[in-house]
């Protein structure tokens, strides 16, 4: 006897994740191709599963509809901060530090420096200031649950690499 088939959208939860994606991150649906195509091709899986294990994906769909949410908070408070940078610093500081308790991305805050260089240039104390909560945060998310799996030496090259390019940017 056939059972029932379900199916899980997984899109690959990042700063390069187009925001149609995330909306589909977790949705479980009957039908497999009841999922549009992604509109910027981004990366992402649909996983099939049976009825029986339909408890378990219901419980994977709410912690994966939170890391949707928060990937979209993030990208909401680092765009704040850095349009707010040289208008009112110490709530661009305090929006990008926020932003950095989601996660924090290389690429981002090159883009930031894109941005923001001459201002950055210009206000010392500032770029100190980023570089310090940047560094800090980057440190920080090795530590968290998805980067156990890396094996340690991989883990802490990363590690430093991405503090290595982040004083590159901000010094």
């Amino acid at each position: 006897m056939l059972q029932k088939r379900y199916y899980q959208f997984y899109a690959n939860v990042n700063y390069r994740s187009c925001p149609e994606c995330l909306a589909l991150h977790g949705k479980i649906s009957r039908k497999e191709n009841s999922f549009p195509p992604c509109p910027k091709g981004c990366q992402y899986t649909i996983v099939p599963f049976t009825h029986k294990e339909l408890p378990f994906h219901k419980e994977q769909q709410r912690e994966m509809r939170i890391a949707a949410r928060n990937e979209l908070k993030r990208r909401e408070l680092f765009e704040q901060g850095i349009s707010l940078l040289g208008k009112d610093d110490e709530q661009a500081i305090s929006l990008l530090a926020d932003s950095t308790q989601y996660d924090l991305y290389i690429p981002e805050v090159e883009r930031l420096v894109e941005k923001k260089g001459n201002l950055l240039l210009n206000s010392p104390s500032v770029r100190e200031r980023l570089l310090k909560i940047f560094v800090q945060a980057y440190s920080d998310k090795f530590g968290w649950r998805r980067y156990e799996r890396l094996p340690e030496l991989m883990r802490i090259a990363r590690e430093e690499e991405g503090i290595r390019r982040l004083r590159e940017l901000l010094r």
